[in-house]
């Protein structure tokens, strides 16, 4: 069966014009075209649509009957297109989002309060993960990670804020400990990692003065989560080198402390929106833009803050 949409369409502008020529008109086709593609319809169907005479065309019982279902199936079109016509102008519809989730536990506030009542008529699903995703099988609408730079893809990236790794630990351990001087002094340390990669060992990479320069730790505490690991520094079970975006907050309540090491600095770090569209849908651009705001502002927020309770 071969029969699409545009035969139908113009068997129905016939059967509404009661003529070839003008339905003809009305498409901006040549009548023989329309007489045409009428008779390959009704070859293919197996039917006579028209009753023609030289003066004028009427339905046949089957051309009626086509018609009729050509209503129902042009009223489900027609509501089906005004359904997504605006979904590239006005955010609608459900946004499914991962982000790292030491991000997304500093958004949370902002994004279940101020973003949700901006634009009531989105829903959200949140991701957290610190691992790459796919993004298309996954049916993800965006995706915010920290990375050097991004895996080549089809995809597209928007870099919203650069930031650079730093080293943290919280007052207690630096008054237990001490604070390194040197990137070796690290290996006299309680250092953290991300990942079960880093359950023995880890690598931490710095830029140095004259080159990059690597140091190789034992891990002393690993976790897949670096909210966990934010936590545990915060406790005073060690060091962690971290995107200095993910703990702003943390750093201005005074939790953790930076580190300074001689001859080395963080690692420079993008945080990146992807999206598997060139041109995005409304909600994923007041998302994004909603993200940047918020990461601009990160040190003003405190992760905790929704937990606590004031006893009165």
């Amino acid at each position: 069966m071969q029969t699409d949409l545009p035969d139908l369409r113009i068997f129905a502008r016939v059967a509404e014009a009661e003529s070839f020529q003008q339905a003809a008109n009305q498409m901006r086709m040549a009548r023989s075209s329309v007489s045409t593609r009428i008779g390959q319809l009704e070859k293919e169907l197996g039917v006579t649509l028209f009753n023609r005479s030289t003066r004028r065309i009427s339905l046949t019982d089957a051309g009626r009957t086509l018609y009729q279902h050509w209503q129902t199936i042009a009223l489900d079109i027609g509501e089906a297109l005004a359904a997504v016509r605006g979904a590239d102008q006005t955010p609608m519809g459900r946004l499914r989002v991962s982000m790292p989730s030491s991000l997304g536990a500093a958004l949370m506030p902002a994004l279940v309060g101020d973003f949700l009542r901006v634009w009531p008529e989105l829903t959200m699903s949140l991701d957290f993960r610190e691992q790459q995703v796919d993004v298309v099988g996954k049916a993800f609408d965006a995706v915010i990670r920290c990375a050097q730079k991004l895996p080549d893809s089809r995809l597209t990236a928007r870099r919203l804020i650069t930031t650079r790794r730093v080293l943290v630990a919280s007052p207690e351990y630096l008054k237990r400990h001490g604070a390194p001087k040197r990137i070796k002094d690290l290996t006299r340390h309680a250092c953290l990692g991300l990942g079960f990669r880093a359950e023995e060992k880890m690598t931490w990479a710095f830029a140095g003065e004259d080159a990059p320069a690597e140091v190789v730790l034992k891990t002393a505490f690993a976790a897949n989560n670096d909210l966990a690991l934010i936590l545990a520094t915060c406790l005073g079970h060690g060091i962690l080198y971290a995107p200095r975006v993910l703990i702003e907050s943390e750093i201005r309540l005074g939790r953790l402390k930076e580190i300074e090491l001689e001859g080395v600095v963080g690692e420079e770090l993008g945080v990146f929106a992807v999206y598997p569209q060139a041109r995005p849908p409304a909600k994923v651009k007041v998302f994004v833009d909603f993200v940047v705001n918020c990461l601009n502002n990160l040190g003003e927020t405190d992760r905790w803050a929704p937990l606590q309770k004031n006893d009165r």
